[in-house]
């Protein structure tokens, strides 16, 4: 079977390679076989070209002539008008180089036909370096070019035939070096047919124990001399498995001798997962079915609650923090006012200022609660004895629950501690015990547990945290129990089963938020009129306890400011407003900016700053974490106080890995502000 032609033909005037036969021997060859058809010699410098009579026939000249000679010009008549440009360029070329001349082109012939023929000489040079004499021969390879087109033509014929073949279809020679293959043999082996033309599968294969198989079989069949079907396992480019069905059969000559092999291959892959998918579907086929639908609408669930509470959440969050930018300016502004009443400096106020004070704290415990389920409240995290806390708050239980229902606490003993917010888990506890008391209106019993948990690895938790070491707390109730639809929805935002008025619906989304957020999550397990179950499994902390920080929140206005400089920078200008008077009205210099950029100017001149009040989110390029750090380069030890309706990107941990650094949620008590200004203050490194 002929190879694949080169992509760029031999030039047939190109001079011969380093390595080709010496001049001498190709002569004394061609004249042993009796291929000559004729000499010449070429006198350069007067244009003299004279030829012997083969020559002669074999240009369609006058032997006479040519033996007395003549000028090149007449003596190249005969060449074909398409070949004579590239003859004459070879010749001038060698002139101009000197070295051996070489070139093939046709001649015509007495018969009006074209014969081809290969013209072979060299230049001899005078002592100046002039061109004299230009002898050479004409061989006879109209024979060879005949067969070289016809190898084409079949090669050509070839390809078009593989080509237009879908699937793979390829022919390799008896040494199983590929000769011809079509696109679909190139995707299959995932390399262009440049890197594998000519070679052997064990050449061009990555994986070298499929290319010893695939070579053994085609070495089996083209010796047993008959076709064969074969199933053949390979690996793709792309490293998965797959199965071909090849159908391989011995190529031979005219002779009847094989001298390679021609095959085709289909991808069977499909259909043999496909034969063995319904082998196995035929053994249990409705359990099969069962199961799939199944875990497709379980799948399906799951994604749509996700993608629900997600999105909700985002849009909670957002709304929670534009939300307490107005309300700590709408405190800030009261509060301020109620301080100038009780100077004597307005009369008449005190009533409507409650009451703006009560809608504040109203409104501020609804974002909170929006916060802590979109978890983006800003958590204070402490190792927390959970046994404790619980014990703290017995009292507050048993009060708010009424005389009517029984608490019972059962406490491990070596309880794990958990790294959370106390403030919270506490109002999570208090919201699941009220929870408990309205599905007991007739009186019963609330049971609260805590346990040392180990989460195994199941889809019942696992698509939610990480199997490891968890402390459980589980509030239980022996009251009126939920239905499996109610239970679907209970984390949903807004959704309560209490009359219009009487509940938020943020109760047990809030206690999602919060468990998500701190790394754990809720479970409930509940029937009608069996009572319910909901667990809190929160992570466990090795560490050691730390100290609890002290609540600041109602400690008495500061007074002691003494002229120290403090750079409020909030993109809300009624809460930056706010705080400049108060610290003004409390002995401090106030620098205000309204955006991250005038702030980082601000901290990177050369004005005296004791003290940075930030929001965290910020207009400007940067947020405010970004901001103070960019400031304390400058200003190494600067004290930085975060004021924040969320903390996106920023958790109180992560504010504590610097010193002198504190948080403080929106809405906030002046007081508390002022407290945590003047703790930063002097805590201050000079």
């Amino acid at each position: 079977m002929p190879t694949q032609p080169p992509e760029h033909p031999r030039d047939p005037c190109a001079p011969d390679e380093p390595n080709a036969p010496d001049t001498a021997e190709r002569l004394q060859l061609a004249l042993d076989t009796g291929a000559i058809v004729g000499t010449w010699v070429w006198d350069v410098a007067a244009d003299h070209f004279s030829a012997d009579d083969r020559f002669a026939r074999t240009f369609g000249l006058s032997a006479k002539v040519c033996a007395q000679g003549l000028p090149l010009e007449e003596a190249m008549a005969s060449v074909h008008p398409q070949d004579r440009p590239r003859v004459e360029a070879a010749v001038f070329e060698t002139l101009g180089n000197g070295g051996h001349y070489r070139c093939e082109y046709r001649v015509l012939q007495s018969d009006g036909s074209y014969r081809w023929i290969e013209a072979n000489g060299h230049v001899e040079f005078d002592a100046a370096g002039r061109p004299q004499r230009f002898p050479g021969v004409l061989l006879d390879i109209q024979k060879r070019r005949a067969a070289e087109a016809e190898r084409d033509r079949m090669t050509h014929l070839l390809r078009t035939f593989t080509a237009a073949v879908p699937g793979v279809v390829y022919a390799k020679d008896r040494q199983g070096r590929m000769l011809v293959a079509n696109r679909g043999t190139s995707e299959l082996i995932g390399k262009p047919p440049e890197q594998y033309i000519g070679r052997t599968d064990l050449e061009f294969l990555e994986d070298k124990v499929q290319a010893r198989v695939i070579m053994e079989t085609d070495r089996r069949i083209m010796e047993g001399r008959h076709t064969q079907e074969v199933e053949e396992e390979v690996r793709l480019p792309d490293g998965t498995a797959a199965t071909w069905l090849s159908l391989k059969t011995p190529l031979v000559d005219e002779d009847g001798e094989v001298i390679g092999l021609i095959g085709s291959s289909i991808d069977v892959t499909a259909r043999k997962k496909a034969e063995a998918a319904v082998m196995e579907l035929n053994q249990t086929l409705e359990e099969r079915v069962r199961i799939a639908i199944a875990e497709r609408e379980k799948a399906e669930a799951a994604l749509h609650q996700a993608q629900k509470m997600e999105a909700v959440g985002q849009l909670t969050g957002g709304i929670a923090h534009d939300f307490n930018n107005l309300l700590a300016g709408l405190s800030g502004s009261l509060e301020l006012m109620h301080m100038r009443l009780k100077q004597g400096r307005i009369d008449d106020l005190e009533r409507y200022l409650d009451v703006a004070q009560g809608a504040v704290k109203r409104a501020a415990s609804l974002t909170h609660r929006l916060l802590a389920f979109s978890r983006r409240q800003t958590l204070a995290p402490v190792p927390t004895d959970v046994n404790a806390l619980i014990r703290g708050l017995e009292e507050l239980v048993r009060r708010s629950v009424g005389p009517a229902i029984e608490v019972s606490v059962r406490d491990t003993p070596a309880l794990w501690t958990a790294l959370i917010d106390p403030t919270q888990l506490e109002n999570a506890l208090l919201n699941l015990c009220i929870n408990a008391r309205d599905a007991m209106p007739a009186g019963g019993r609330i049971t609260i547990e805590t346990a040392n948990q180990w989460l195994p690895y199941s889809d019942e938790y696992n698509h939610e945290v990480q199997a490891g070491e968890y402390l459980a707390l589980h509030v239980t109730d022996n009251g009126s129990g939920m239905t499996d639809e109610v239970m679907a929805k209970v984390f949903e935002p807004f959704f309560t089963t209490k009359p219009v008025g009487e509940g938020t619906g943020l109760g047990l989304s809030m206690i999602y938020g919060f468990a998500r957020q701190s790394g754990g999550l809720v479970k409930i397990k509940s029937q009608p009129g069996h009572g319910t179950t909901v667990s809190l499994y929160l992570p466990r902390h090795c560490a050691g306890m730390d100290v609890a920080p002290v609540d600041a929140g109602h400690a008495p206005i500061d007074t002691g400011g003494a002229g120290e400089t403090v750079l409020v920078v909030d993109d809300e200008a009624s809460v930056r407003d706010a705080v400049a008077e108060l610290l003004e009205s409390l002995g401090y210099v106030v620098l205000q900016a309204a955006d991250s950029a005038q702030g980082r100017e601000l901290l990177q001149s050369t004005a005296r700053i004791d003290l940075l009040v930030t929001d965290v989110g910020l207009p400007g390029g940067l947020n405010g974490r970004q901001m103070a750090e960019l400031g304390r380069v400058t200003r190494p030890g600067l004290p930085v106080l975060y004021i924040t309706g969320y903390a996106q990107n920023l958790t109180l941990d992560q504010c504590h890995l610097q010193p002198c650094t504190e948080v403080l949620t929106k809405p906030f008590a002046l007081e508390a502000l002022s407290e945590r200004v003047r703790t930063l203050i002097t805590q201050r490194q000079p």
